[in-house]
């Protein structure tokens, strides 16, 4: 059974939303929490957010698929489609005001990364890739 790809543009949706979310705390003075014990591994508002938006979106649009998120665990990860979501992935630059961070979207259909892209809210550049 062929398994049509989700849209592109539903893939731009999801950055925007998770731009729309992040973008106001990037540059500002922002708490910063560690999630691992004996080693640094920050999270901030802006991560949970951008987080937060994706999967809004995702499960309002496609509410069969699971996600795998970096900073709120996992859902249906034994769906046929399994969006795989990094709000802030280079999350100590963000702290910095450095523009070295981008969030990453993926999608894994039965099992295989299938889809994926990597945005940069900041300059507003965006990779996508469908395996084509």
């Amino acid at each position: 059974m062929q398994i049509t790809p989700i849209s592109k543009a539903f893939f731009d949706r999801l950055a925007d939303a998770a731009s729309a979310a992040i973008m106001p705390h990037f540059r500002t003075e922002l708490a910063v929490e560690n999630k691992l014990k004996g080693a640094f591994d920050p999270v901030t508002v802006a991560d949970k957010a951008g987080e937060v938006a994706m999967r809004e979106l995702i499960t309002a649009t496609y509410p069969d698929h699971g996600i795998l998120g970096e900073e709120f665990g996992n859902t249906g990860l034994d769906r046929e489609r399994v969006w795989v979501l990094d709000p802030v992935d280079g999350t100590r630059s963000f702290i910095a005001g450095i523009p070295l961070w981008g969030t990453l979207i993926g999608l894994r259909t039965e099992g295989r990364a299938t889809q994926g892209m990597m945005a940069q809210p900041f300059t507003g550049e965006r990779f996508y890739g469908d395996g084509a």
